[in-house]
Protein backbone atom coordinates (compact mmCIF):
# COMPACT_ATOMS: atom_id res chain seq x y z
CA UNK A 1 0.00 0.00 0.00
CA UNK A 2 1.21 3.42 -0.93
CA UNK A 3 1.33 5.92 1.95
CA UNK A 4 2.07 10.15 1.39
CA UNK A 5 5.10 11.26 2.19
CA UNK A 6 6.08 14.87 2.04
CA UNK A 7 10.29 15.74 1.28
CA UNK A 8 11.99 18.60 0.60
CA UNK A 9 13.20 19.06 -2.64
CA UNK A 10 15.92 21.97 -4.38
CA UNK A 11 14.26 24.41 -6.32
CA UNK A 12 15.01 25.23 -9.95
CA UNK A 13 16.36 28.71 -10.36
CA UNK A 14 13.32 31.26 -12.10
CA UNK A 15 15.00 34.01 -13.92
CA UNK A 16 14.17 36.72 -11.43
CA UNK A 17 17.11 34.68 -9.47
CA UNK A 18 19.89 36.11 -12.47
CA UNK A 19 21.61 38.50 -11.14
CA UNK A 20 21.19 40.25 -15.05
CA UNK A 21 17.32 40.07 -14.46
CA UNK A 22 15.48 43.62 -14.44
CA UNK A 23 11.61 43.12 -13.96
CA UNK A 24 8.46 41.63 -15.39
CA UNK A 25 9.83 39.81 -18.76
CA UNK A 26 13.20 41.91 -18.67
CA UNK A 27 16.37 41.43 -18.45
CA UNK A 28 19.97 42.51 -19.80
CA UNK A 29 20.05 40.16 -22.34
CA UNK A 30 16.32 40.35 -23.78
CA UNK A 31 14.05 43.60 -23.87
CA UNK A 32 11.27 39.87 -23.71
CA UNK A 33 12.65 36.96 -22.60
CA UNK A 34 11.95 34.37 -24.64
CA UNK A 35 9.86 31.27 -23.18
CA UNK A 36 12.13 28.82 -24.05
CA UNK A 37 14.83 30.44 -22.01
CA UNK A 38 11.99 31.42 -19.29
CA UNK A 39 10.66 27.93 -18.72
CA UNK A 40 14.44 26.46 -17.87
CA UNK A 41 16.53 29.82 -16.82
CA UNK A 42 19.46 27.35 -15.95
CA UNK A 43 20.13 26.36 -19.55
CA UNK A 44 20.72 29.73 -20.31
CA UNK A 45 24.60 28.94 -20.65
CA UNK A 46 25.45 30.05 -23.76
CA UNK A 47 24.52 33.37 -26.24
CA UNK A 48 21.53 33.01 -27.98
CA UNK A 49 20.96 34.37 -31.44
CA UNK A 50 19.55 37.80 -31.16
CA UNK A 51 19.78 38.60 -27.30
CA UNK A 52 21.69 41.67 -25.72
CA UNK A 53 25.42 41.44 -25.20
CA UNK A 54 26.72 38.46 -24.08
CA UNK A 55 24.68 37.48 -20.80
CA UNK A 56 24.10 34.14 -19.68
CA UNK A 57 22.52 33.15 -16.64
CA UNK A 58 24.50 34.04 -13.39
CA UNK A 59 23.36 33.36 -9.93
CA UNK A 60 24.77 34.28 -6.45
CA UNK A 61 21.78 33.50 -4.58
CA UNK A 62 21.60 30.15 -2.35
CA UNK A 63 19.49 27.37 -4.26
CA UNK A 64 15.76 27.37 -2.26
CA UNK A 65 14.28 24.25 -1.48
CA UNK A 66 10.20 23.37 -1.64
CA UNK A 67 8.28 20.63 0.45
CA UNK A 68 6.79 18.45 -2.07
CA UNK A 69 4.16 15.72 -1.11
CA UNK A 70 3.46 12.67 -3.36
CA UNK A 71 3.25 8.76 -2.58
CA UNK A 72 6.14 6.44 -1.53
CA UNK A 73 5.46 3.01 -2.90
CA UNK A 74 8.12 0.54 -1.99
CA UNK A 75 9.96 -0.80 -4.84
CA UNK A 76 9.28 -4.68 -6.41
CA UNK A 77 10.54 -7.08 -4.74
CA UNK A 78 10.42 -5.30 -0.91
Amino acid sequence: MAKTIDKQVARPYLCEDCKYFISGLKCKAFDIIPLEIFDDPEAHTYVVPGQNGDYTFETDKPRDTMRVYGEDTPELGE
